[in-house]
Protein backbone atom coordinates (compact mmCIF):
# COMPACT_ATOMS: atom_id res chain seq x y z
CA UNK A 1 0.00 0.00 0.00
CA UNK A 2 2.97 2.05 0.77
CA UNK A 3 4.02 1.63 -2.40
CA UNK A 4 0.69 2.82 -4.45
CA UNK A 5 0.79 6.26 -2.40
CA UNK A 6 4.32 7.02 -3.18
CA UNK A 7 3.76 6.11 -7.34
CA UNK A 8 0.49 8.13 -6.65
CA UNK A 9 2.98 11.12 -5.38
CA UNK A 10 5.31 10.56 -7.81
CA UNK A 11 2.90 10.97 -10.69
CA UNK A 12 1.26 14.36 -9.06
CA UNK A 13 4.97 15.91 -8.88
CA UNK A 14 5.66 15.19 -12.75
CA UNK A 15 2.36 16.06 -13.75
CA UNK A 16 2.82 19.33 -12.00
CA UNK A 17 6.18 20.21 -13.46
CA UNK A 18 5.12 19.05 -16.93
CA UNK A 19 1.41 20.78 -17.25
CA UNK A 20 1.69 24.49 -17.30
CA UNK A 21 -0.17 26.69 -15.07
CA UNK A 22 -2.24 28.69 -17.72
CA UNK A 23 -5.15 29.48 -15.90
CA UNK A 24 -5.95 33.28 -16.26
CA UNK A 25 -8.30 34.93 -13.57
CA UNK A 26 -9.87 38.28 -14.12
CA UNK A 27 -12.62 40.01 -12.63
CA UNK A 28 -15.88 40.70 -14.76
CA UNK A 29 -17.34 43.51 -14.36
CA UNK A 30 -21.10 44.00 -14.11
CA UNK A 31 -21.63 46.34 -16.88
CA UNK A 32 -19.64 43.56 -19.45
CA UNK A 33 -22.59 40.92 -18.15
CA UNK A 34 -25.14 43.49 -18.58
CA UNK A 35 -24.02 44.86 -22.06
CA UNK A 36 -23.64 40.70 -23.00
CA UNK A 37 -27.14 40.28 -21.75
CA UNK A 38 -28.73 43.68 -23.65
CA UNK A 39 -26.65 42.61 -26.56
CA UNK A 40 -28.28 39.16 -26.93
CA UNK A 41 -31.70 40.31 -25.94
CA UNK A 42 -31.31 42.98 -29.10
CA UNK A 43 -30.40 40.29 -31.09
CA UNK A 44 -32.90 38.07 -30.05
CA UNK A 45 -35.57 40.94 -30.31
CA UNK A 46 -34.72 41.36 -33.88
CA UNK A 47 -34.64 37.66 -35.07
CA UNK A 48 -38.06 37.39 -33.40
CA UNK A 49 -39.02 40.32 -35.24
CA UNK A 50 -37.88 39.02 -38.85
CA UNK A 51 -39.98 35.75 -38.49
CA UNK A 52 -42.69 37.46 -37.99
CA UNK A 53 -45.55 36.84 -40.97
CA UNK A 54 -46.17 40.16 -41.76
CA UNK A 55 -42.53 41.18 -41.61
CA UNK A 56 -41.52 37.92 -43.67
CA UNK A 57 -44.92 39.12 -46.40
CA UNK A 58 -43.38 42.64 -46.44
CA UNK A 59 -39.36 41.13 -47.52
CA UNK A 60 -41.27 38.64 -50.39
CA UNK A 61 -42.84 41.60 -51.51
CA UNK A 62 -39.42 42.96 -51.92
CA UNK A 63 -37.85 39.90 -53.22
CA UNK A 64 -36.20 38.23 -50.16
CA UNK A 65 -37.11 34.93 -48.91
CA UNK A 66 -37.19 34.33 -45.28
CA UNK A 67 -33.86 32.07 -45.38
CA UNK A 68 -32.32 34.96 -46.69
CA UNK A 69 -33.76 37.17 -44.76
CA UNK A 70 -32.83 35.17 -40.85
CA UNK A 71 -29.27 35.22 -42.79
CA UNK A 72 -28.83 38.32 -43.29
CA UNK A 73 -29.80 39.84 -39.82
CA UNK A 74 -27.46 36.35 -38.52
CA UNK A 75 -24.54 38.34 -40.54
CA UNK A 76 -25.14 41.73 -39.14
CA UNK A 77 -22.74 43.18 -36.44
CA UNK A 78 -23.84 44.18 -32.99
CA UNK A 79 -23.84 48.05 -33.85
CA UNK A 80 -26.48 47.31 -36.44
CA UNK A 81 -28.44 44.71 -34.40
CA UNK A 82 -28.75 47.27 -31.48
CA UNK A 83 -29.90 49.96 -34.04
CA UNK A 84 -32.71 47.96 -35.46
CA UNK A 85 -33.58 47.05 -31.70
CA UNK A 86 -33.80 50.25 -30.56
CA UNK A 87 -35.73 51.26 -33.84
CA UNK A 88 -38.47 48.39 -32.99
CA UNK A 89 -38.60 49.48 -29.52
CA UNK A 90 -39.37 53.21 -30.18
CA UNK A 91 -42.11 52.54 -33.32
CA UNK A 92 -45.43 52.46 -31.95
CA UNK A 93 -47.36 49.03 -32.58
CA UNK A 94 -49.10 49.57 -35.66
CA UNK A 95 -48.69 53.02 -36.40
CA UNK A 96 -46.21 54.53 -39.27
CA UNK A 97 -43.02 56.87 -38.12
CA UNK A 98 -44.24 59.84 -38.98
CA UNK A 99 -46.76 63.07 -38.25
CA UNK A 100 -49.98 61.65 -40.29
CA UNK A 101 -51.86 60.69 -36.56
CA UNK A 102 -51.39 64.38 -36.11
CA UNK A 103 -53.04 65.24 -39.33
CA UNK A 104 -55.82 63.34 -38.80
CA UNK A 105 -56.94 64.36 -35.70
CA UNK A 106 -56.86 68.11 -37.26
CA UNK A 107 -59.15 67.26 -39.77
CA UNK A 108 -61.66 65.23 -37.61
CA UNK A 109 -61.42 67.95 -35.08
CA UNK A 110 -62.18 71.11 -37.75
CA UNK A 111 -64.63 68.42 -39.03
CA UNK A 112 -66.44 68.22 -36.09
CA UNK A 113 -65.94 71.42 -35.37
CA UNK A 114 -67.66 72.89 -38.62
CA UNK A 115 -70.50 70.55 -38.50
CA UNK A 116 -71.21 71.46 -34.92
CA UNK A 117 -71.68 75.26 -36.10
Amino acid sequence: MKAFYKLICQLLIVSLIWLPFAGNAAMISTGDIVASATDQANRDKVVEFAARADVQKTFESMGLTAATAKDRVNAMTQEEINRIAGKIDSMPAGASDGWWWALGVIVIGVAIWYFYK
